[in-house]
C-alpha cells in the first residue's frame, strides 16, 4: 500500500540532472548512494539498487547530514573500480566539512537472509561503540535480522574512505523487502532508525 511517505521517497529517488548530486549538513556524517542507477558493465546491465538514492537523501534531510549521490552512468562504478571521480569527491568532503562518520547505502536482492547486513571490512573500519549503536537502532525499530560481514565485507568506498580518510565507515545493504514502494511500514522503520542513529 503506497503512502505519502512512499511517494516522497520516490520523488527522492528521481535522479537529477547532475552526475553528482550533494547536500552539506551540520552534522559531520555523509550517507552515499552510488548505485541508485543502473549502470553498464563489461559484464552486462547492472540495475539500478532501487530506493537508494531516495532513502539517502531523506535520511540526511531528516537528520541534517550530508550525502554524496550518483544520478548518472559515467562507466565506472565507484564501489570496484580504484580510479573513480565520486570516491574523489567524496574524499575531498570528508577532509574539507571535517565528517567524521560515512555510511554507504546499497541494495540487496529480497532473497537474502537479512534485513540489514553491515559491513566494515572484517571489523576494521568501524569503532565497535559506534556499530553497536547502529544496530542497537536497527533494532529499536524492529529491525531484527542483522548480518554483520557476512556475506558483504564492505567494497572499494569503505575501503577508501578508511584507508584514505581514516574515519569510521560501513557500508549498509539493504534488503529490498526495506526498499520497497509497497512495505511503507518496512521502509519508514528503516529511515527512522538511521535517523535515529546519525543523531545519536
Amino acid at each position: 500500500m503506497t503512502t505519502e511517505f512512499s511517494m516522497k521517497i520516490r520523488e527522492l529517488d528521481i535522479a537529477g540532472t547532475n552526475t553528482y548530486e550533494i547536500k552539506t549538513g551540520k552534522i559531520p556524517v555523509i550517507i552515499t548512494s552510488a548505485h541508485g542507477i543502473g549502470q553498464k558493465k563489461r559484464s552486462g546491465w547492472k540495475f539500478a539498487e532501487r530506493l537508494t538514492r531516495g532513502i539517502a537523501k531523506y535520511v540526511a534531510r531528516k537528520a541534517n547530514c550530508y550525502y554524496l549521490i550518483k544520478n548518472q552512468d559515467t562507466g565506472t562504478d565507484p564501489n570496484k573500480d580504484n580510479d573513480d571521480e565520486f570516491k574523489t569527491i567524496l574524499l575531498d568532503l570528508i577532509e574539507k566539512h571535517h565528517i567524521k562518520l560515512a555510511i554507504d547505502l546499497h541494495g540487496a536482492k529480497k532473497d537474502w537472509d537479512f534485513d540489514v547486513e553491515i559491513g566494515t571490512l572484517g571489523g576494521e573500519s568501524m569503532d565497535q561503540k559506534i556499530l553497536d549503536k547502529l544496530i542497537r537502532s536497527l533494532e529499536k525499530n524492529k529491525i531484527k535480522k542483522i548480518a554483520i560481514n557476512d556475506p558483504f565485507k564492505g567494497g572499494d568506498i569503505t575501503k577508501t574512505v578508511h584507508e584514505k580518510a581514516g574515519i569510521n565507515c560501513a557500508q549498509l545493504e539493504v534488503n529490498q523487502n526495506y526498499r520497497s514502494l509497497i512495505k511503507t511500514k518496512e521502509m519508514k522503520r528503516l529511515c527512522r532508525a538511521l535517523i535515529m542513529f546519525v543523531g545519536s
